[in-house]
């Protein structure tokens, strides 16, 4: 029995593994398209995806959930795309349903397949940096604290908090709010970039950016810190 489990998980992540590849081709496909409306004629581009209404909505939302799902693909630029398309409010609501329906996924995924499902998207290195939260007695509080901070890598803790005791109406929070710093601030500068603002946009960019730099500071001295305290009490025992 433990067998025939094994070998369906295995035959799953192989699955999960030639779709990931197909659907990056699919996506770069189409997001270069996408590009080249956008780079022919920015204004045009933005009124030709609004044109679509619904069906345009749904096509960013779509692919948000891809970008989450298959961590390759990067998110960046769909926040700056939202923002320029839908504007500011609009860009950030759907880029936050798409980034809370593929969190949500990615969660369950990991449930259900277990650390495999994981190491199929990121190295055993990345995942042992968070090893500590698997046991971590304040678990919400630091996956907030280091899901809040901009320039942290989201997506991956999206997986691993499928690994810990999390509960999933307290994941659902913290996926939801953490995201929003950052992809308010890209897409705002999106937003003044299809306004001609291009002071706004350098502006927002450029706040953006040294947010998430020293963000990516700050989460790199929590993880260190943490893991020294890991290791401290492993040695001790």
């Amino acid at each position: 029995m433990q067998e025939e489990t094994v070998k369906k998980k295995s035959g799953f992540l192989l699955f999960f593994k030639i779709l990931s590849i197909i659907l990056i081709i699919g996506v770069v496909a189409l997001v270069g398209y996408l590009s080249y409306r956008f780079l022919s004629d920015p204004k045009e581009f933005s009124g030709w995806i609004r044109s679509h209404g619904m069906w345009g909505y749904l096509v960013y939302i779509g692919i948000t959930i891809l970008q989450i799902i298959i961590t390759v693909i990067p998110g960046g630029p769909l926040e700056l795309a939202g923002g320029y398309a839908f504007g500011a409010f609009l860009g950030t609501l759907l880029f936050v349903i798409g980034a809370f329906i593929g969190s949500l996924i990615s969660f369950g995924l990991v449930r259900k397949f277990g650390r495999d499902f994981v190491e199929a998207q990121f190295s055993k290195k990345q995942i042992k940096k968070l090893s500590f939260l698997e046991d971590e007695q304040k678990l919400n509080f630091i996956f907030m604290i280091l899901f809040i901070i901009p320039g942290c890598p989201k997506d991956l803790l999206c997986y691993v908090a499928g690994l810990t005791r999390m509960k999933l109406s307290a994941f659902c929070v913290i996926a939801t709010l953490g995201r929003l710093p950052a992809v308010i601030g890209t897409a705002v500068g999106g937003q003044a970039i299809e306004a001609g603002n291009y002071t706004m946009a350098i502006i927002a960019f450029a706040a953006t950016a040294a947010v998430s730099l020293v963000g990516m500071l700050i989460y790199s001295a929590i993880i260190k810190r943490k893991n020294r305290k890991s290791d401290t009490a492993s040695g001790s025992l």
